[in-house]
């Protein structure tokens, strides 16, 4: 399953796998639901890339792309 606010459900049903809109306020219920959702390894995060903070200035230039198929990671240490 693949949960994304993106506009690729057309495409995600063309390579057999089911999409859906998954909407949640930023409260306890709502955050629990979702902690929920990755302890049952319903919810997976594609992630993009890792950057660290120091090239966040990159990982916004490569959000700004519009070819980027996941989320943009920064590191702090």
């Amino acid at each position: 399953m693949l949960i994304s606010l993106s506009r690729f459900g057309a495409e995600a049903a063309q390579r057999g796998i089911r999409a859906e809109l998954l909407l949640v306020e930023a409260d306890h219920d709502g955050m629990t639901a979702i902690g929920d959702l990755v302890t049952q390894g319903k919810l997976r995060p594609v992630i993009a890339g890792i950057f660290p903070l120091a090239d966040a200035a990159k990982a916004h230039q490569a959000g700004d792309t519009g070819h980027v198929a996941g989320k943009l990671v920064l590191t702090i240490r």
